[in-house]
């Protein structure tokens, strides 16, 4: 099981990142796509790459090409992926085709899905309300909906029409801590458990499907490894 390496040149973030790549078990057949954000993290702390491997290998989800992204540094994490823009176009515009460059087939995949945690949780839901027709599903791992007074939970509520992107949203009832400092920047004043529940209101609100878990845990890599298999299913069926 070996991922290939690339370098990807971002002409709207100004910056270069590492993109690993784990092709599809059968590429003579059709496949989807999954996407996580944080490729680090999914990496080298939930070990995504082995779980999408083995769900994969036992018939439970899809045939699907997998994509790690790279944060590029902590610094550009804290700036790009709080409902940055800019980041919405690499990935909507560059990432994607850059993918389709490679894949072809990719861009008529059945599903495509786009996966992220904590901020990169509240990243791929921006990248989904701004470009509503690159995926059909996002996954997003205690979600930091929180953000700036639950902006996005706002902008989601005022724009008209249906929601085509599904959102499988979990969150773990250990994380109700309200009033964190976590910059001089950023202040958390609503837990992230209240505005993960806030953010699938409005989803259901305006008829999306949404798949909401509330698991028994906090805000940690463990955690989100031992939800992510079911959060796989849901988003790559068979």
């Amino acid at each position: 099981m070996t991922d290939s390496v690339h370098r990807l040149s971002s002409r709207h973030l100004r910056n270069v990142r590492p993109i690993w790549v784990h092709e599809p078990l059968d590429r003579t057949k059709a496949f989807d796509l999954l996407v996580f954000l944080d490729g680090e993290f999914y990496r080298d702390q939930i070990g995504a790459q082995s779980i999408t491997h083995d769900l994969q290998s036992r018939g439970e989800i899809a045939n699907s090409l997998v994509v790690f992204v790279s944060h590029e540094s902590m610094e550009s994490r804290q700036l790009e992926c709080p409902c940055h823009r800019p980041f919405a176009d690499f990935v909507a515009r560059e990432l994607l085709h850059w993918i389709w460059k490679r894949y072809p087939a990719a861009e008529k995949a059945r599903e495509r899905v786009l996966a992220g945690l904590s901020y990169t949780g509240l990243a791929a839901s921006y990248v989904s309300m701004v470009y509503p027709d690159r995926f059909t599903r996002v996954i997003s791992q205690s979600g930091s909906y929180w953000w700036n007074r639950c902006s996005l939970v706002e902008q989601e509520a005022r724009i008209q029409g249906a929601i085509p992107t599904a959102h499988h949203l979990d969150v773990g009832n250990r994380e109700t801590e309200v009033d964190l400092q976590h910059s001089p920047e950023v202040r958390q004043e609503v837990s992230q458990i209240e505005g993960v529940r806030r953010f699938r209101d409005v989803l259901l609100a305006r008829g999306a499907s949404v798949k909401h878990v509330e698991f028994d845990g906090g805000h940690d890599f463990e955690a989100w490894k031992k939800v992510l298999p079911g959060a796989l299913r849901w988003a790559l069926p068979v």
